[in-house]
């Protein structure tokens, strides 16, 4: 009568050690999850902002499902949907930017052209003449306002950083000439991935029961604890018929989820 009732002692001891480890875990998955909600509601709120001359800034919204962000390129852009498709590809992100250029006011003088008096060279340059991006390089006939000449383009340097926030929020900045503006950014993308770095040392606890083959052998409940570093596993086990035992385990193989 005393084993049994020891042995239900331990049981129950095995139980709630686990039921409490497991109610621990739940508790961070819903205080993971309200963090969460909290987190879509500011990338909702949030609008693109100015942080400086030619540099811009915009949370990054990962609550979309790979299907929302298929349906939103097929949508946009249905050519490099059915490419994408067409190769077998993921879709991860989708970046929709509006961008424009400072207003600026130009005035000068031209040059009487030496072999036409009747033409005005001009060559204007944006948005200076010393940091120039576009160019027109051409002339006016005064007499009937005719005018000719070329666009010529410089390199329009961009620069996209992203970064994670205190609240595990991405941002996004694109930054760029000064002279640059930014109207809107919108970036939406499959969440974030949560990879959870399991660290080297760790507790193990757990219980057993242990069958005997031998006719006259006793059964008995065990329970157990140890630790683990890395894939070194020690374990000291105590049962129920006074028996006290040491074991070793190696993990030699891991099966890895396939991405």
């Amino acid at each position: 009568m005393k084993d049994k009732i020891l042995y239900g002692l331990i049981i129950i001891l095995v139980i709630l050690l686990l039921g409490s480890t497991w109610y621990s875990r739940y508790e961070q998955k819903k205080l993971y999850q309200k963090i969460e909600e909290g987190n879509k509601i500011i990338v909702e709120s949030d609008e693109t902002t100015k942080e400086d001359d030619g540099q811009y800034a915009k949370l990054v919204d990962y609550f979309n499902t790979e299907k929302e962000l298929n349906q939103q390129l097929k949508s946009q852009n249905k050519e490099l949907y059915n490419l994408i498709k067409k190769q077998d590809e993921k879709l991860l992100m989708i970046n929709n930017t509006v961008i424009s250029m400072k207003q600026e006011l130009a005035e000068g003088f031209g040059n009487i052209n030496e072999k036409d008096t009747n033409l005005i060279d001009l060559k204007l340059n944006y948005p200076t003449d010393g940091d120039s991006f576009i160019t027109w390089n051409g002339y006016v006939n005064r007499n009937n306002a005719f005018y000719s000449g070329n666009w010529n383009f410089g390199k329009l340097p961009l620069q996209v950083v992203m970064t994670e926030t205190d609240r595990g929020l991405w941002k996004s900045r694109l930054i760029g000439p000064d002279w640059l503006l930014v109207d809107s950014i919108e970036i939406n993308s499959l969440p974030l991935p949560t990879i959870e770095e399991q660290g080297n040392l760790s507790l193990i606890l757990g219980g057993g029961y242990i069958k005997s083959f031998d006719p006259n052998g006793i059964n008995a409940v065990s329970i157990g604890g140890g630790l683990r570093f890395k894939d070194h596993k020690i374990i000291v086990n105590a049962t129920t018929n006074k028996e006290i035992g040491f074991s070793y385990y190696y993990n030699i193989f891991n099966f890895n989820k396939k991405k």
